[in-house]
């Protein structure tokens, strides 16, 4: 390139929290801007604007200021970039090297990174490349030591969100702590309500928007003192989000979405059984009874019949093949449970499942009636029984996973030894940008698969391990039930989990199906 007589200067200046923290004011934004602008009038080159970006990572390369700095570059008005170093301009090594050695020369642009000696004019600029990737590195190294003191902040059930949920607030002496806020609890306490007697979703939806009670959004926005201009509405999906929300009782619930990480969205929802829940750590506003059995209402998707009835096993009842709800049907007085799947898409994708609703009835009443009496008169006997089936189960099961979580953590490590070694590869000119490009990504996408992974086991363990200390409150709540006379949805949320109803093959000459109970806290008995 050659150097042009007259240079209209952009000076850039960046800083981001991280860097911040890492060189405090010999980086500040105003030291920046003092310094370049003393650099370039020493040169005797014109100051076309100043463009600044405080408080942006140098992974994000859609920052205002950069922006409007690459607009003016298309428009003509600059033929100079002036930055303090290159991790200025940006961390990612890539797009960095893309802008300086294909977008600023294509333009005819001079760049210039003082501290690093980096100038677009010469050809000794042979070190930039290298330096790009330990700005990366940086970064990568940043990012996963942000998300690793985010996920401890979690598992201590600190709250980190930006908004307290509707009916809480944050604590004024600790912003990480939720205490109740009355007038929002109302509104969740009276949706809990409305559900709590069969109201629908989309009921309860119409008859908030009939009263007239605000939205999440607009009660926040009324404590914050803001005025409504839009009215907004309820809708079914809203009402069914703060139903099925653990942290209104009292759980903190984190990690439902993946911690966003170095050149990731961080958008990616998790499974359930790998958010991380902290149990009481607030005031809960509905009870564990309740919450549990709207729950199983809501999985169940359960309908009122014309009456307005709420079916009994609505929710509970699953066929033991293909897992999949049965559904009521009512034919000549008969009432009686099918599988769904088999309803909706015949033989190629489950059979019948068959059974009556007062079959089904008779069954579960009669095990809840034995296992209440049992529990009361001889409840050494059935514990005894239920920890030797506890154990026979799970303990061969924890060996698998213990053994599977060994080979994990080592593999883990062994991808940890290959990434820092690719790294060295590609820095010394062993293997191109290209080729580490494609390795790093397969390797990194292991790296979480594998992550997951053990996050995965670590947390089937801790459920095996605390399984046998969750057969006395079975135990307790059973026997509760000795004298027992008719079911009710209460008593199926209080003790079963789920039902499942096989199908109906001929014994001797007798039609019988295969019906398993499975209880809360222990499971099926064998």
């Amino acid at each position: 390139m050659k150097e042009q007589k007259r240079y209209n200067a952009a000076i850039y200046c960046r800083l981001s929290k991280d860097d911040d923290l890492r060189n405090g004011e010999s980086s500040s934004i105003s030291t920046q801007k003092l310094m370049l602008e003393k650099y370039v009038k020493e040169h005797n080159w014109l100051i076309a604007d100043c463009y600044i970006d405080d408080g942006w990572s140098g992974t994000n390369y859609n920052r205002p200021d950069f922006q409007r700095m690459i607009e003016d570059i298309e428009q003509g008005k600059i033929n100079m970039v002036v930055v303090k170093d290159l991790s200025r301009l940006g961390r990612n090594y890539i797009m960095t090297g893309q802008y300086t050695e294909i977008f600023f020369p294509d333009r005819n642009v001079r760049f210039i990174a003082v501290d690093d000696g980096v100038d677009t004019l010469n050809s000794n600029n042979d070190i930039a490349p290298f330096k790009n990737i330990l700005n990366e590195m940086y970064a990568k190294d940043i990012s996963k030591k942000v998300r690793s003191a985010v996920r401890a902040k979690k598992q201590k059930g600190e709250f980190l969100s930006n908004y307290a949920p509707l009916g809480y607030q944050k604590a004024p002496y600790d912003k990480n702590s939720l205490i109740v806020e009355e007038s929002g609890a109302k509104i969740v306490r009276r949706i809990f309500e409305l559900a709590r007697l069969g109201t629908g979703s989309k009921n309860i939806a119409k008859t908030l928007n009939v009263e007239g009670v605000p939205t999440p959004l607009e009660h926040r926005n009324l404590l914050l003192g803001k005025q409504i201009i839009n009215k907004k509405h309820w809708s079914p999906e809203s009402v069914i989000s703060i139903l099925r929300n653990r942290i209104y009782l009292g759980d903190m619930v984190q990690g439902v979405y993946e911690c966003s990480r170095f050149k990731r969205t961080p958008n990616k929802r998790k499974p359930p059984e790998e958010w991380i829940i902290t149990p009481n750590r607030h005031e809960p506003l509905v009870d564990v009874d309740t919450w549990e059995y709207i729950r199983k209402c809501i999985d169940g998707r359960f309908r009122p019949t014309k009456s307005k009835e709420i079916q009994l096993f609505a929710g509970f009842v699953k066929c033991a093949d293909c897992g999949y709800a049965l559904g009521y049907s009512s034919s000549h007085g008969v009432e009686s449970y099918s599988c769904g799947q088999y309803r909706r898409h015949g033989k190629a994708f489950c059979s019948c499942h068959y059974i009556r609703k007062d079959t089904l009835e008779d069954v579960v009443l009669s095990d809840i009636k034995r296992y209440a009496k049992l529990a009361k008169s001889k409840s050494s006997e059935l514990a005894k029984q239920l920890s030797s089936q506890n154990d026979s189960k799970g303990e061969q099961k924890l060996k698998d996973l213990t053994a599977e979580l060994m080979a994990l953590n080592l593999r883990f490590s062994e991808l940890n030894t290959i990434v820092k070694r690719l790294y060295e590869d590609n820095v010394t000119g062993r293997i191109s940008d290209e080729r580490f490009n494609l390795l790093l990504n397969d390797y990194e996408q292991e790296q979480d698969e594998v992550k997951q992974r053990i996050e995965s086991v670590q947390k089937l363990i801790s459920d095996l391990e605390e399984s046998k200390i969750n057969l006395s409150a079975w135990m307790e709540l059973i026997r509760n039930h000795t004298n027992i006379t008719k079911l009710d949805r209460t008593i199926l949320s209080e003790l079963v989990d789920k039902i499942t109803v096989g199908e109906t093959q001929v014994i001797d000459g007798e039609k019988v199906v295969d019906i398993t109970i499975y209880y809360r806290f222990i499971g099926a008995i064998s």
